[in-house]
């Protein structure tokens, strides 16, 4: 199946068998062209230690697709292994063609031929995810039922909402016996995802997962009350994962130390059980309202939003940059159709945090691009990390609040240029408040440019949001 149906399928309840391939047509075995010409060219070249940085330039891999497209499938793969098989050129130079051939065996059904080079791309941030995803499913296919649950958490753990993967981590936890603890199992009472954390709370039922670990719904006996637990994923917690575990408590403690009503409170930290207990947003997230209730009202929307902002602000003045605002990390405390109801932020789990100094710069590189990519800045997904891009994150979000929708198509989600014209509202929606949508656009517009120099800070954000509040509550929009 190809790479776009497949990341936009509609989710799956089971795991039925991969259906049986056509055979594939014999082929040509050499072109005599000038594509191969060319290659034949910079193989030797890259033999001879030139041309490295050319592997994948775009001359390449456009005569690579000709080649496919005309019918010499076999021909494309043989050559890009030859282009991959030349010692001694950067990982960094090769990545996005040996991408290209894994998508290209995928469609041909022969992904027995890819597992060198998909284990190559797991370390590869801006592939590591579609990689994980095409071990999972050929693991899977081959009946291989740890190995594939293995790949599509690692799934999980980085894009919680990706197509069909939560419905297919369920049902292999429950083929390896390994489900979610039931109602009332004590935490103490067995290994849960691979972890110990005492006999105080009692697990219920999972909540949600994300980066750094799993988030379970608990009874806290001794308060008595209910809370949400979160556990550290157990590829996390090795020693040889200290980083990776010092950096979830540290998050933690930076936080707990927002004390902010809009940021979901950290009530207890254990490093032993690698457990951090935070109070329930019995209300559910976001994603929950908006999928089950449609778009919110203006009104609603514009309260949300500042509510979210004064959140940002907090954390900004901290030097803290979320780096995964949407609406699955953002939460009630009780049900959202309560007077005064307020909206939470939570899940710090890749949030960019102060240096030694207690500040962030105005832009900071990253090794790698993290969030979730339809809520990301276009500088985020560069890797530079900037308090306006969780700026950016906010408008798409307000945009689905008051639409419904993301500010762009579905096939749009993975490349295309951006501009602040995807964040026009509807006709529909102007039309209905128009005393005040010239306003609320402008404030969309400016949070969706494309310029992160061009956004407005947080607090200015913030102020405008307020000074929109009051024209609405004024003008009974």
């Amino acid at each position: 199946m190809a790479f776009w149906s497949r990341l936009f399928g509609k989710t799956d309840k089971a795991l039925p068998a991969a259906a049986p391939r056509p055979p594939v047509a014999d082929e040509p075995q050499h072109l005599g062209s000038e594509e191969e010409a060319f290659l034949a060219q910079l193989v030797a070249d890259l033999a001879n230690g030139k041309r490295r940085d050319q592997v994948a330039s775009p001359d390449v891999l456009l005569k690579l697709d000709g080649m496919w497209r005309s019918g010499h499938e076999r021909l494309a793969i043989d050559w890009m292994d030859k282009l991959l098989s030349v010692p001694e050129v950067p990982a960094a130079a090769t990545a996005p063609l040996r991408a290209i051939l894994v998508e290209r065996l995928e469609q041909r059904g022969e992904l027995d031929e890819a597992g060198a080079h998909l284990d190559g791309l797991t370390a590869i941030p801006m592939y590591a995810l579609r990689a994980h995803y095409l071990l999972a499913e050929h693991a899977r296919r081959r009946g291989d039922h740890e190995r594939a649950l293995r790949h599509y958490e690692a799934v999980l753990g980085r894009d919680v909402d990706y197509p069909n993967v939560r419905a297919r981590v369920e049902r292999l936890r429950q083929l390896t016996g390994r489900g979610a603890a039931a109602a009332g199992e004590t935490i103490a009472a067995g290994d849960v995802v691979g972890v110990q954390a005492g006999a105080r709370y009692r697990l219920v039922r999972e909540l949600g997962r994300g980066a750094t670990g799993v988030v379970y719904l608990a009874r806290d006996v001794e308060l008595d009350r209910d809370v949400a637990i979160k556990l550290l994923h157990p590829h996390l917690a090795g020693g040889e994962q200290q980083v990776a575990l010092d950096r979830f408590f540290h998050e933690a403690r930076v936080m707990a130390s927002l004390r902010h009503p809009n940021v979901v409170a950290v009530l207890d930290l254990d490093e032993a059980s690698r457990r951090i207990v935070m109070e329930l947003a019995a209300g559910g997230t976001l994603r929950d309202v908006l999928r089950e209730r449609g778009p919110r009202t203006i009104r609603r929307a514009i309260e949300r939003h500042g509510q979210v902002l004064s959140a940002l602000a907090a954390a900004h003045r901290r030097g803290i940059v979320h780096c995964d605002l949407k609406p699955g990390n953002l939460m009630f405390r009780r049900d959202t159709d309560t007077p005064g109801v307020e909206i939470m932020l939570g899940d710090f789990g890749v949030a960019h945090l102060p240096d030694e100094t207690g500040t962030v710069a105005s832009t900071a590189r990253r090794p790698e691009a993290v969030g979730t990519i339809a809520y990301m800045a276009p500088e985020q997904r560069r890797g530079e990390v900037t308090p306006a891009s969780d700026l950016y994150a906010s408008g798409v979000v307000l945009f689905e609040m008051l639409t419904g929708r993301a500010p762009w198509a579905r096939e749009q989600v993975m490349g295309g240029a951006r501009s602040a014209d995807d964040f026009r509202l509807p006709p529909e929606l102007v039309a209905s408040a128009p005393k005040v949508a010239d306003d609320l656009q402008h404030h969309l517009i400016r949070l969706g440019d494309p310029d992160p120099a061009r956004r407005p800070t947080t607090a200015q954000a913030l102020a405008e949001s307020q000074r929109l509040r009051e024209r609405i509550i004024a003008t009974g929009s």
